[in-house]
């Protein structure tokens, strides 16, 4: 099953659009929404691989949008398929650079 994620615990994700400069992702596609990492591994672990993610940052809880994403790169390693496309949506500054870090 194809599916778009959008992990934020605030945001939902028409309230992205255009953040940086593209906003056609959020208004023209379906999300399935998950708040905290816990939500995000049930999606995977249901649904399997997203055809995209959007990763927040912060997300109220211990865990943050970077274990996530460290979860999707284990998750995509061990079923030997690629990681999917994804967006840093977060308003941290530079944070982008640690998801690219752990995803590529």
């Amino acid at each position: 099953m194809s599916y778009n994620l959008f992990l934020d615990d605030e945001r939902q994700p028409h309230y992205c659009r255009n953040y940086q400069g593209d906003g056609s992702i959020y208004d023209s596609e379906e999300w399935e929404v998950v708040t905290d990492f816990d939500s995000f591994y049930n999606m995977l672990s249901c649904k399997g691989i997203p055809k995209f993610v959007s990763f927040d940052y912060k997300l109220g809880g211990l865990k943050t949008g970077l274990d996530c994403a460290e979860f999707l790169k284990f998750y995509c390693e061990d079923a030997e398929k690629p990681i999917p496309p994804y967006k840093v949506h977060s308003g941290w500054p530079g944070i982008s650079v640690k998801f690219k870090d752990i995803l590529g």
